[in-house]
């Protein structure tokens, strides 16, 4: 019996100890068949990126917009070693405005649904803005970019630029004091903006006060320092401009009387006020119109200006301008009725010429403006062939950058004699200077003579031309040289030994001890010191950041910023049905306020163009911020019913951006 419990235990061990050797086998195949699949997946992947050829990709941040309004575009030279910007060709329809490019390399792995799709980009990117200049439905043209001897063509991308109903309510007016000017020629630029009066009692009223809390929205690009075109330069800041315009009213809130200008907002504009939106009333004078029925009617006018001057020739572009808002059209039962207008005024060019070549001396340098020229020559004393140095500074008003060195060697007086080397170059201040080495040929040279420089003056439009002083010389014979001039000195006297030890070289000493102390440490006396201030400084930064931490109101902003976009979402669906336009200020919110929050500026008047830049400056994906961008025009599209989506489908877009931005906000701030 006992041999047979035995012989059972026996057995079943065995049988245990063959399921376990199994299951090991089962682990390790599995193991292996795992790493197969996997060395499988990278030797594919590996192929189809060393397959994948050169391309062009193009993107938009949005493909339905206002006339007058600006749209990103964003070419990407796809799988490109050795990148060339591309052409834009036929682009005839818009105004290009390059924003810069920059390197990509980067690698995108997406899962859905357990499909897995790879987007791997490695070349370069080139960003531009493109302002529609006409109304309708048409295809941004193809780009095309040469690589390594192959053309690449981009596709084209249709869009639709909604023109402005039209109407008599708000009217925009731009024009320039001068169309054609020179360079270092002032010029101003004025926008009128014509609102119509408030009809019957509410005449007297400014039009530009009944929006309630949310005044209307004038976008001006000139008024904006970095939207100034390259080549100007603005006579005043732009707060400058923009401070004495700054609406007194009511600061802002509900029931003040003016307009929001470029989305200025009071943090970012003027320190000395807190954060919120800016309201600006410029001045106003009250005037009639005539309409196309021939009708008298009332308007309020309201006028911008700002002075530019042009620092090289060129052809600049002003605009487009534009404004929408709620504006108040009718009277109707002791209630003011009011009507959603969009207004454009057209872009308007100036033209900077270059000096005219009819009349032009000789001696132009190249320089507009007023100069005048002063000559100074060093030594005025020397023999026959030795060098001088002639100094000529051009100083004024005007293109300095564009002056030249005169072409001394082409005066017949000094080509007679002296030999003239070419000029070096530098620029001081308000003042050009160009030095010259010149070497006189023979005595018989009694002053360096005048030099001659021309340039347009634009106050009389004509060449004028001043000269330098002469400069009295001296010029002697040169002196030649026997062979017995020619001997080098013995030193005598003298004594030119030097007493060497390992700290080195000590003259008229013979004790090292008489120069220093030999059994002073200096660096443990700093390695001591500099610990010291090491761990003072820890310790200080470490209070400062526990503080700043659990006492900044910014900081725990930033902490609570995703409960506040919850709760603006929750506002949204409350009024998702009752009032559209509560909806969309919510959603918008939810989101301006999440990127606000994080960043820790205004969320007031942000518009989808300073998301994405907030967005840009965090380090935020590209995709999130054509994604943010496009989803705020969209709201804004549904204001004015340029949009087909309906509130039910953008609140259920606006939770996916709010959870999506939460989670890349959090690791980038």
């Amino acid at each position: 019996m006992a041999a047979a419990v035995l012989l059972s235990k026996h057995v079943n061990g065995g049988h245990e100890s063959v399921r376990f050797a199994v299951h090991r086998m089962q682990i390790a195949v599995r193991t292996l068949v795992t790493i197969l699949l996997v060395l499988l997946r990278t030797a594919a992947a590996s192929v189809t990126c060393a397959a994948q050829e050169p391309e062009i990709v193009v993107e938009v941040d949005r493909q339905q917009l206002y006339e007058g309004e600006s749209i990103t575009y964003r070419i990407t030279l796809n799988h490109v070693e050795k990148p060339a910007p591309p052409q834009l060709s036929g682009f005839d329809r818009f105004e290009v405005v390059s924003l810069g490019e920059q390197s990509l390399n980067s690698r995108q792995i997406t899962i859905i649904n357990g499909r897995r799709s790879e987007v791997i980009r490695r070349g370069h990117q080139y960003n531009y803005r493109l302002t529609p200049t006409e109304a309708g439905q048409f295809n941004i043209p193809a780009p095309t970019a040469v690589v390594d001897g192959q053309t690449l063509v981009g596709r084209r991308i249709a869009i639709g630029v909604i023109a402005p109903a039209d109407q008599d309510v708000v009217l925009l007016e731009m024009k320039s004091s001068k169309a054609i000017v020179y360079p270092m020629q002032p010029f101003t630029i004025s926008l009128t903006v014509a609102v119509q009066q408030l009809p019957n009692e509410l005449s007297e009223r400014s039009p530009l006060s009944v929006q309630g809390g949310d005044p209307v929205h004038l976008s001006v690009p000139w008024l904006d320092d970095d939207q100034v075109p390259s080549g100007l330069s603005p006579k005043i800041a732009w707060d400058d401009v923009m401070n004495p315009l700054v609406s007194r009213s009511a600061g802002g809130r509900r029931g003040s009387d003016g307009m929001r200008v470029n989305n200025i907002d009071r943090q970012s504009a003027f320190s000395i006020f807190s954060g919120g939106a800016m309201v600006f009333l410029p001045p106003s004078v009250r005037t009639t119109r005539t309409n196309g029925d021939g009708e008298r009617i009332p308007y309020v006018e309201y006028t911008f200006e700002r002075e530019f001057t042009p620092q090289t020739s060129g052809t600049f572009s002003f605009g487009p301008v534009t404004m929408k808002g709620m504006f108040g059209t009718e009277l109707s039962e002791g209630k003011l009725d009011g009507e959603q207008i969009y207004a454009v005024a057209k872009a308007i060019t100036v033209v900077a010429r270059d000096a005219p070549p009819e009349g032009r001396p000789s001696s132009f340098s190249g320089g507009i403006g007023v100069f005048n020229v002063t000559a100074s020559l060093n030594p005025v004393s020397a023999s026959v062939g030795d060098p001088l140095t002639l100094s000529l500074r051009i100083q004024g008003r005007g293109t300095l950058a564009e002056v030249r060195p005169p072409d001394i060697s082409s005066i017949p007086e000094v080509s007679q004699f002296f030999r003239t080397y070419d000029a070096t170059e530098a620029t001081q201040d308000n003042a050009r200077e160009f030095t010259y080495s010149v070497r006189p040929l023979t005595t018989d040279v009694r002053e360096f003579p005048a030099v001659p420089i021309s340039y347009f003056d634009v106050e009389n439009e004509d060449y004028v031309t001043v000269s330098t002083a002469p400069i009295p010389v001296k010029i002697k014979a040169a002196r030649q040289l026997s062979a017995s001039d020619i001997v080098s000195q013995q030193a005598t006297g003298t004594d030119s030994r030097l007493e060497v030890s390992e700290a080195g070289i000590f003259a008229n000493h013979s004790n090292l001890q008489d120069l220093r102390a030999s059994d002073v440490s200096i660096s443990r006396w700093l390695m001591m010191w500099f610990g010291m201030l090491m761990v003072y400084g820890l310790t200080s930064f470490g209070l400062v950041r526990y503080r700043r931490l659990h006492s900044d109101p910014l900081e725990r902003r930033r902490r609570s910023a995703k409960s506040h976009a919850a709760d603006s979402l929750r506002l949204a669906e409350q009024h998702q049905d009752s009032a559209q336009k509560e909806c969309l200020d919510a959603m918008n919110l939810a989101v301006t306020g999440l990127i606000a929050d994080f960043n820790r500026v205004s969320s007031a008047g942000m518009t989808s163009r300073d998301a994405a830049a907030r967005l840009h400056a965090v380090g935020a994906d590209a995709s999130m911020q054509d994604r943010t961008a496009a989803f705020l025009d969209t709201c804004d599209a549904a204001r004015y019913g340029a949009t087909e989506k309906g509130t039910s489908d953008l609140l259920i877009d606006c939770r996916r951006l709010v959870n999506d931005l939460g989670r890349e906000l959090e690791k980038r701030c």
